[in-house]
């Protein structure tokens, strides 16, 4: 069987400045902090990479009691920020989620840098998490290329994996497919340019997923 693991933010869809206002609401709430500095780089990091440098930018511990205060807060803020009128799908995710849902001979997994919980809550939001068997969540790790292998070793405890596909956005997508074996398809509608995607090693580049050549890609 043939895994496919989807990136969401910047690859399915896209809500912008949405985590930026929840992570300050947030930094103020826990930390009574009046002018949080977040300004980080978002795109092909984990949450636990983004708490852990945020934290650090503002002086305060990286410590596990204030990473979970921040996921805690960051998780409730979010459910307020986070609207079909902040945010939409990118062109051709529903169409292709659609195309992948009778085929039994593959596995339609996400994997991301977000918090599962936040994760869950952006594809409900824009109706996506039932075209989903498992989302993995960069809860654990720094490193999006420890992300991918502990996603792989999730999958392996069902039977060998040998073909795998990560579906994303950055370079850090790409960097990550290759850690694991595992080939990339790379999309143009998030922070990463065709030129970097191409550099990175990405198998297929594509402007965004309503290119034909997407589905034979993912199926054949």
């Amino acid at each position: 069987m043939r895994h496919l693991f989807f990136d969401i933010d910047g690859t399915l869809l896209t809500a912008p400045g949405v985590g930026v206002k929840a992570l300050e609401e947030a930094m103020r709430s826990e930390f009574a902090l009046s002018g949080p500095d977040c300004d980080l780089e978002f795109g092909g990091k984990t949450d636990r990479d983004l708490v852990s440098q945020l934290l650090r930018r503002n002086g305060l511990p990286n410590s596990e009691e204030n990473r979970g205060r921040v996921r805690k807060r960051y998780s409730l803020a979010l459910r307020g920020h986070l609207t079909r009128e902040a945010g939409r799908t990118h062109p051709g995710v529903l169409e292709l989620l659609v195309a992948l849902e009778p085929r039994t001979d593959l596995g339609v997994h996400v994997m991301t840098g977000n918090f599962p919980e936040t994760a869950r809550m952006k594809l409900e939001t824009f109706d996506l998490i039932s075209y989903f068997s498992r989302v993995i969540g960069g809860d654990l790790d720094e490193r999006r290329d420890d992300l991918a292998r502990r996603a792989l070793r999730q999958l392996e405890r069902s039977g060998p994996v040998t073909d795998v596909i990560v579906i994303g956005d950055t370079a850090n997508d790409v960097r990550c497919a290759k850690a694991i074996g595992a080939r990339c398809l790379a999309v143009c509608t998030g922070s990463g340019s065709r030129a970097e995607l191409e550099s990175a090693g990405a198998e297929r580049v594509v402007a965004d997923l309503t290119d034909p050549s997407v589905l034979p890609f993912l199926t054949d």
